[in-house]
């Protein structure tokens, strides 16, 4: 009997090459899709805190009072080894979250407000109201008083603009019995007034009020 060889079904079938590589495609692609992670929807971006109030540290003192977008501050120092002084007093406003810019002829300082306090820095130029060499300044939750709860005593009170002596009057006002948010003024001829802030049914106000106009408790 003439034996044959005949294929069973231990016998290979060879596949092109192309074939192949067209199926490893097809698996990588069908992995990537089971294992890739699914896309996060963007965190919104925490708000800053309302940083008003009096902050202290070791080279200053710092009053800051905000409404919207302003943020009116009083800054007070001294920096370096000849004991070179801070003085002054404005409004900065709000350039991204929790940083407000104070620009004036001579340069740019930031304020950058975040759960863990306030920091002070130039950005440009120099800052006014200490000269030039100044190296910022850092304030801690430690270091920080809120704002303190008065009652208007006057018959009529009226705001007058942050700046430095004499702060020029404006036309908003309180009246007896208003009850507004105050911070002591902290820069060179500010004495007789408070960084004071109220909230009324059209909007809030900030300014400087006569610090004799109000009764505060402590």
């Amino acid at each position: 009997m003439t034996s044959r060889n005949i294929a069973g079904g231990g016998a290979r079938i060879e596949k092109s090459p192309a074939s192949s590589a067209r199926r490893r495609i097809c698996l990588v692609l069908l992995l990537g899709l089971v294992l890739w992670p699914p896309a996060r929807a963007a965190a919104a971006e925490p708000v800053a805190a309302d940083p008003s109030g009096q902050w202290k540290s070791l080279h200053g003192v710092l009053s800051l009072m905000l409404a919207g977008d302003a943020l009116s501050f009083a800054y007070s120092a001294v920096f370096g080894s000849t004991g070179h002084l801070c003085d002054g007093a404005g409004v900065a406003g709000l350039v991204g979250n929790g940083e407000y810019h104070y620009v004036d002829g001579q340069g740019t300082v930031a304020f950058r407000v975040d759960e863990s306090g306030v920091k002070m820095l130039t950005v440009d130029g120099i800052a006014s109201f200490c000269g030039a060499y100044w190296p910022g300044d850092t304030f801690s939750r430690d270091g920080y008083e809120a704002p303190t709860r008065c009652t208007v005593i006057r018959p009529k009170a009226h705001f007058h603009v942050v700046m430095p002596p004499p702060p020029v009057e404006r036309k908003a006002y309180v009246l007896q019995g208003d009850r507004v948010e105050a911070a002591p003024t902290c820069f060179e001829g500010g004495a007789p007034y408070v960084f004071a802030r109220f909230k009324g049914p059209r909007g809030t106000t900030v300014g400087l009020l006569p610090r004799d106009a109000l009764e505060c408790r402590e």
